[in-house]
């Protein structure tokens, strides 16, 4: 009996050291971000909802990058540190995405915000480090939303493509198409009156008209609406040759829908959104076939990041490994948004959110999807472009839907992937 009381109390003594040890762990590693020695870096990401997939690869992205800063710390307040990303999902909504970004700005007291994945999060969250006092790097948001959001900014630096560029590779691919300035093509349009369709909808129509194209505006509508009754017969009666827009997933489906039961025939339909990934043209079926859009990067683009030293190609293929498919193009700016953050810190060798900020406004460095050179200003945002390439959904032999990199005008570096065919989205006039 005095043996088991023992045994017992051996067996007590070893779960209590090990609890204790565990809770000592915990409490190390909490002290050690309380302490400084990590750097906290927020980002807030559309993991659910109807911008999901653009937020695909987040948790994939943030593995490859805090991994590499444990192999090669920073040099920071005179400490080697790791990185620690705190990724919030904001559910695709707006209001969720200020929620979470003010979380992140005074719960957990982030040194640098990464605001991205389309004005829809891109704007909220960089207005709340504005508001902080927080640096933040945005990225895969056209420059122009984001710019008229804010009267001024203090904290932010965007890292994307203006308007002028993406209506400038649309009109590259209504070229190819049969539909080039000059030839009298109607265009019909399809925004929402949400900021970023606001954003397309007032340059479109301004370059249309100076490039001599028709243009057919129906308005805008709100996001969500799934009554298009009014933009299909309007695109009817006007016969429509083009038409050109940036939609959410669901939106672009219901309305493109409308259009075709009216019995709109068109040549041509260019789309940002909805176009960009592969899980949501394979959503649309037979209506993405011969869609075409602007293509941000691609497995076959010629960078190499300075940070990691990995290529597009080898990151592609370390993707397709561990997760199935190809990299989504939004998980590429993810990971160069991270880059960009860990160079900025190099850089800054500091905290100090100041020093932080302006060693954000210094970087001149090549990323995964390219060059970045915060050079130029929009509305007093300041912004590098990204480079940017015109694509086509195209089928391949084995009936699969393939982005298609048929236009390069803007950066004749990027390599073509093929040519322009017609498909079921452009191919009825």
């Amino acid at each position: 009996m005095k043996r088991i009381i023992a045994l017992l109390i051996v067996g007590i003594l070893i779960l209590s050291l090990a609890a204790c040890g565990a809770t000592q762990n915990e409490a190390t590693a909490d002290s050690k971000a309380k302490t400084g020695d990590t750097i906290k870096i927020g980002y807030v990401n559309p993991t659910t909802g109807a911008l999901a997939g653009n937020g695909e690869g987040c948790e994939w992205v943030v593995k490859q990058l805090t991994d590499y800063v444990k192999e090669h710390p920073i040099t920071v307040d005179g400490k080697e540190k790791e990185i620690e990303v705190i990724v919030y999902d904001s559910e695709s909504d707006q209001n969720k995405c200020s929620e979470m970004a003010q979380k992140l700005c005074e719960e957990d007291e982030i040194d640098l915000m990464i605001a991205i994945q389309t004005p829809n999060t891109v704007i909220p969250v960089a207005q709340v480090a504005e508001r902080y006092g927080v640096p933040c790097i945005a990225t895969q948001a056209p420059v122009d939303p984001v710019a008229h959001s804010l009267d001024e900014f203090n904290w932010t630096y965007d890292f994307f493509y203006a308007l002028d560029e993406v209506y400038e590779s649309q009109r590259a691919l209504w070229t190819v198409a049969g539909y080039a300035p000059g030839s009298g093509a109607k265009v019909g349009l399809l925004f929402a009156n949400d900021s970023d369709g606001t954003a397309w909808h007032d340059l479109f129509t301004r370059r249309l008209a100076e490039d001599g194209y028709t243009v057919v505006d129906p308005g805008q509508y709100p996001s969500g609406t799934t009554d298009f009754t009014n933009v299909a017969e309007t695109f009817k009666n006007e016969e429509i040759d083009v038409i050109a827009g940036t939609n959410i997933p669901p939106d672009f489906k219901n309305s493109y829908s409308a259009v075709i039961a009216a019995g709109v025939e068109v040549g041509a339909v260019t789309m940002g959104k909805c176009a960009l990934l592969q899980s949501d043209v394979n959503a649309l079926g037979d209506l993405a076939d011969g869609l075409m859009t602007q293509v941000w990067w691609a497995p076959t683009n010629p960078y190499v990041s300075d940070l990691t030293g990995i290529s597009c190609s080898e990151i592609n293929e370390k993707y397709k490994e561990d997760n199935g498919t190809i990299m989504p193009q939004p998980a590429a700016f993810a990971y160069a948004g991270l880059e960009l953050a860990i160079q900025t810190f190099k850089a800054a060798g500091t905290t100090d959110k100041q020093k932080v900020y302006d060693a954000i406004g210094g970087l001149k460095c090549q990323t995964i999807v390219g060059p970045v050179d915060y050079s130029k200003k929009m509305e007093g945002l300041p912004y590098s472009s990204s480079v940017l390439t015109g694509g086509q959904w195209q089928r391949d032999e084995n009936g699969e839907l393939q982005l298609i990199i048929i236009d390069n005008s803007l950066y004749p570096d990027i390599p073509l992937t093929g040519e322009y065919k017609e498909g079921n989205a452009t191919n009825n006039k």
